[in-house]
């Protein structure tokens, strides 16, 4: 009973002491320009990536990219640990001028951000476009509940990934496959074949997930034969299907998809409520 009070207490300053920091915390003047962001990129690169890898995906140092690190840290925060450092840590105090320091925070928050709050330059109707069209995205990706079912829905991808992990699955598709969506084939003990992707796998039964959007569920007793695809089905080719600026129009229209309203419409909105 006393461990658990002490948890409770521990979990109550901890979230006091967020409090204090989010109340306390001062705007960075440089947050989402992407030239500043590249500018504090270049910075990183040289000061900070042998330590924290040359993305921020880790190394000596903790992971900058993925966790919750930066983005749960208060701007002040991260301004004060890249100008002093981490006491008794392997941190050490960086002196640079304040842009400097406020380009490299800037950069920070655009590893982990969602694209959503990013800047994202291109044209989003043009890359809608290419979605719908000559990129064949739709054939697998559903999006406002229109498209195909083999791969995972992006009606809110701008909130769940960040740029460069989009930026990354249109890349390389094959680097961080999604689970249930591994591409599979069976054939059953007729000789009947079924291919999709897998939603469920045991040592008993598979459940498959086809092209029209029917779910098989399988005994694998049933069947002859189940082949997985070692690659995923989604091109990995789009570098030479698309040119550079047909992509960047594509991440653009992927960072708007949202499944939340824009804060400014959500303001306006409410704004409105209290006027009827």
């Amino acid at each position: 009973m006393m461990r658990f009070l002490l948890v409770l207490v521990c979990a109550a300053c901890l979230a006091a002491q967020d409090a204090r920091e989010k109340k306390d915390d001062i705007e960075n003047p440089l947050a989402g320009k992407p030239e500043a962001i590249a500018a504090g990129k270049q910075t990183f690169s040289g000061a900070c990536g042998a330590c924290h890898g040359p993305g921020g995906e880790g190394g000596r140092g903790p992971n900058l990219a993925d966790g919750s690190l930066v983005r749960e840290a208060s701007n002040k925060k991260l301004f004060n640990v890249i100008q002093k450092g981490v006491p008794g840590a392997d941190m050490p105090p960086f002196p640079f001028p304040d842009e400097k320091i406020w380009q490299l925070v800037a950069y920070l928050r655009s590893l982990s951000a969602p694209a959503f709050e990013m800047n994202v330059p291109g044209d989003a109707e043009a890359g809608e476009a290419i979605f719908l069209g000559k990129g064949g995205c739709s054939d697998c990706h559903m999006l406002g509940g229109r498209g195909g079912f083999l791969g995972p829905d992006l009606s809110n991808i701008g909130r769940q990934r960040a740029l460069r992990q989009l930026q990354q699955a249109l890349a390389d598709p094959n680097a961080h496959p999604v689970d249930g969506f591994r591409a599979v084939t069976v054939t059953a003990q007729s000789g009947a074949k079924i291919s999709g992707v897998a939603k469920n796998n045991t040592n008993y039964s598979i459940q498959i997930l086809d092209a029209t959007g029917r779910l098989h569920l399988l005994l694998k007793k049933n069947l002859r034969e189940v082949v997985w695809r070692k690659k995923s089905l989604m091109p990995d080719d789009y570098g030479k299907r698309l040119k550079p600026e047909e992509t960047q129009n594509v991440l653009a229209f992927l960072s708007r998809q949202s499944m939340r309203p824009a804060e400014a419409e959500l303001k306006q909105a409410q704004n409105s409520r209290r006027h009827e």
